[in-house]
């Protein structure tokens, strides 16, 4: 007799032990996570990622579109360095011989990627990141057939900061919208007005990998 009170006791208790956690609103599993340190020890993870993209810029004052790809190795799902390019074609305004007229321009940039990624278990999450690289610029008279001019060409640093908003919609598949400010610097060419190549962006980002 005092053997079986003793084996219902034992599952009371545990129900009961249970039932106060409960109330405190702290879970079992809790119980077993890991503590939460300034420094922490084991092993990192690591991944990585790639896909398309499509941008919406403005460029010497004309609003246009650029494809774009790019990847990166990811560290501990917070940590990303890769790199991205970008390219379009848009019809602008320009300076040939001595006369302001309508051209058609070529741009295209690309560099080293930096991103940091918050919560990245979160089915929506934040990231923000910049790009540092260069690019090219080439403007042409619109009635050129073929582009042959030595002098079109011109060089140009750029830094791009943005931000981010990703969606986890499967495990190895994200999608994203960012904002962003492309800040150029070092060109010379007097063809393209006003040398207007820094711009407001907007991203469309695909991502596939192991995240």
């Amino acid at each position: 007799m005092m053997a079986s009170v003793a084996s219902i006791r034992g599952p009371r208790r545990r129900v009961a032990a249970m039932g106060f956690l409960f109330v405190l609103g702290i879970s079992p599993s809790t119980l077993l996570a890991q503590d939460q340190t300034l420094i922490r020890s084991g092993t990192r993870q690591f991944g990585g990622f790639g896909g398309p993209m499509a941008r919406v810029t403005t460029v010497a004052g004309e609003t246009m579109v650029m494809g774009g790809a790019g990847g990166a190795f990811l560290i501990d799902r917070r940590f990303a360095i890769g790199g991205a390019g970008f390219a379009g074609t848009r019809s602008v305004d320009a300076v040939f011989d001595g006369t302001r007229r309508r051209g058609e321009m070529d741009i295209g940039y690309g560099g080293v990627t930096f991103e940091v990624i918050t919560r990245p278990s979160r089915l929506v999450h934040a990231t923000i990141g910049a790009l540092l690289g260069a690019g090219t610029v080439s403007v042409y008279p619109d009635a050129m057939r073929p582009r042959d001019r030595n002098d079109a060409d011109d060089t140009f640093g750029v830094i791009e900061p943005q931000v981010a908003l990703e969606l986890n919609v499967t495990q190895w598949f994200r999608v994203g919208a960012a904002g962003g400010y492309r800040a150029a610097f070092g060109s010379e060419s007097d063809r393209l007005a006003d040398n207007r190549l820094s711009g407001a962006s907007g991203t469309l980002v695909f991502r596939f990998g192991r995240f």
